[in-house]
């Protein structure tokens, strides 16, 4: 099949002492798939084989038919780029650096991690190579090996390796011999781009939600997910399958946004298993007694009756997540049954039966027609049908957050200027 494929040699190149000549990179145990237009192979490589590759300037990428170039870029910006030079250049090409980067610290540290296989493309008629049927190897003699896809997972790959060329004893976990799938395709520059389109654009995005429930390796996905297990009734509330709520089911909350509320709640992004564990406790303690007092936070609640009040809004939920850290806070300096008692009455104050009045306006705190939420810039009206919607910017959840505490605490919850 690979004898159709312009650029493979009839009979091996030799060397001085009359040897096949193995060529500037040899892949050996290769496997064949497909025929004539379709037919590609797999090997097996090591990193430190895939890094040197990268050395010798066997690698490339061609961003005309990649992620691209910037706009801004000048014309004569180089479109083919050897993989061996580093990051491409952010003033000019799109590249996202701190992908790559998280992905190198993961390499060094042995961490597992999901970057087969490496797809790589020889152009027919541009290259020079010989395949041995008999013994299953693969020699190329000369042209360019261009990467259609895996183009952040090589840069980190040659960015670990260097890494740990230059300070071997940093990195004592670090194995060169780590081995990779390899896909190597025989694709015209064209079809090298349609190659792209098709893994990167046209597959369906998973959902977050969904996405954040199959991964045990991101620790606020994980504590979500351990608050869920200590909250049966918040988990049933909890849409773990897509981003968006229905009308016709009977969640309130995405698993995507209550491990965004985890962000907030444990201040970080990375912590230790016996902290996400002291933290899920925390956080489904609170929940749960928030639920007691909102309605809204249980799944039996009908969704007509959470479409007047903020009680379960997303941006709410996520002033909600700020006072568990002050809960957690007076869990250790007041020991836990005096927290839960101060807790829980601090929590009725927002019970809708618990009346807030400003200015001519009386009702639920949470109600969306509360005028604070209008000041506080949470809702917004619509001047000509005085329809309500609701905000959820990082800037409107710091607002929310700062008007609960402060209402909770007694204080007036109004902007500073309008407080009396």
């Amino acid at each position: 099949m690979h004898v159709k494929i312009k650029g493979f040699a009839d009979a091996p190149r030799r060397s001085a002492n009359g040897s096949v000549y193995r060529g500037r990179l040899a892949l050996s145990s290769v496997q064949w798939t497909g025929t004539d237009a379709d037919a590609f192979v797999t090997a097996t490589l090591t990193m430190e084989e895939l890094a040197d590759a990268a050395e010798s300037r066997l690698l490339w990428t061609d961003q005309s038919v990649q992620r691209g170039i910037n706009p801004t870029a000048p014309a004569n910006t180089p479109r083919e780029l050897a993989l061996s030079d580093g990051y491409p250049d952010s003033r000019f090409y799109i590249f996202d650096a701190a992908n790559a980067d998280d992905m190198t610290t993961k390499l060094l540290n042995s961490d597992r991690l999901f970057l087969n296989p490496l797809v790589w493309n020889l152009r027919p008629g541009t290259f020079e190579a010989y395949w041995s049927d008999s013994d299953g190897e693969l020699y190329l003699y000369a042209g360019k090996i261009f990467l259609p896809d895996s183009h952040h997972r090589h840069q980190a790959l040659l960015k670990a390796v260097r890494a740990y060329r230059d300070s071997p004893g940093s990195y004592p976990s670090f194995q060169l011999g780590r081995q990779f799938k390899v896909e190597l395709y025989f694709l015209d520059k064209e079809d090298e781009g349609n190659y792209f389109f098709d893994k990167n654009q046209r597959p369906k995005p998973t959902a977050l939600s969904k996405a954040y429930d199959l991964t045990t390796e991101d620790d606020l996905s994980t504590l979500a997910k351990r608050v869920l297990e200590r909250s049966p009734a918040l988990d049933a509330g909890v849409n773990r399958a897509t981003d968006r709520l229905s009308k016709k089911a009977p969640h309130f909350l995405t698993l995507s946004t209550l491990r965004e509320l985890m962000r907030t709640f444990a201040g970080a992004s990375e912590m230790e298993e016996s902290e996400l564990e002291g933290l899920a406790v925390i956080a489904a303690e609170f929940l749960e007694m928030l639920a007691v007092v909102r309605r809204e936070l249980r799944v039996e609640t009908p969704q007509r009756d959470r479409e007047n009040t903020l009680a379960s809004a997303a941006v709410m939920m996520h002033g909600y997540a700020a006072l568990m850290r002050d809960y957690s806070l007076d869990l250790a300096n007041r020991g836990p049954t005096r927290a839960r008692q101060v807790w829980r009455d601090r929590l009725s104050k927002l019970s809708p039966e618990q009346l807030y009045g400003q200015d001519d306006w009386t009702g639920d705190f949470l109600s969306k027609r509360n005028p604070l939420w209008l000041q506080l810039g949470i809702t917004k009206e619509n001047p000509d049908t005085h329809a309500l919607t609701v905000t959820n910017t990082g800037g409107a959840r710091a607002r929310a957050g700062r008007a609960l505490r402060r209402y909770l605490n007694d204080e007036d919850p109004r902007p500073v200027g309008l407080a009396d």
